[in-house]
């Protein structure tokens, strides 16, 4: 778990140290604001999706171990999912506006869904286990949450005419 956490880390960081680094005059609340919503896509949803595809088919016994579930094939279900969001993760480092709703929203609803089952196995099968309500149970509820926000935000403070465009020029 260490190393999901640590990643969430460098994602704050590698944000602030770009965010340091722009011209002064580019230092805005709108610039800042996408430039944390890209470092959180890219991190907190690209990366810790793709070490998850990686523990779910190389790590699988440990992974039911530590979740105190039992191994299963749907394990590498869960892990081309882990994939499939990872890879749209990624790839928000080029493409924006909508694919960056789309991927948010869609991560979000699954994520989300994903720490109420952890919370429902806590109470219905007393799955206390670390893998169940610890370090799981709570980025799977603040992860897709920052995420919503920041992008509520980055929609809120962009929507000026550069923005619009870039939608725009995305879906056509």
């Amino acid at each position: 778990m260490f190393l999901f956490l640590s990643i969430y880390v460098f994602g704050v960081l590698g944000f602030a140290y770009h965010f340091y680094k722009l011209p002064a005059q580019e230092r805005t609340l709108g610039r800042g604001v996408e430039l944390l919503l890209l470092y959180q896509i890219v991190f907190s949803l690209g990366l810790t999706s793709i070490m998850s595809f990686f523990g779910l088919t190389f790590m699988a016994q440990y992974v039911a171990d530590y979740t105190n579930w039992p191994a299963s094939p749907f394990e590498q279900q869960l892990a081309n999912v882990n994939l499939a969001f990872g890879t749209l993760g990624i790839m928000s480092i080029w493409y924006r506006g909508l694919f960056w709703m789309a991927t948010i929203i869609g991560f979000s609803v699954w994520i989300l869904g994903d720490g109420l089952h952890h919370y429902i196995l806590s109470i219905t099968q007393q799955n206390l286990s670390d893998g169940n309500i610890g370090v799981p149970l709570w980025t799977d509820i603040i992860v897709p949450t920052i995420l919503l926000v920041l992008l509520f935000l980055h929609m809120k403070l962009n929507s000026n005419r550069r923005t619009n465009e870039r939608i725009f020029d995305e879906v056509h």
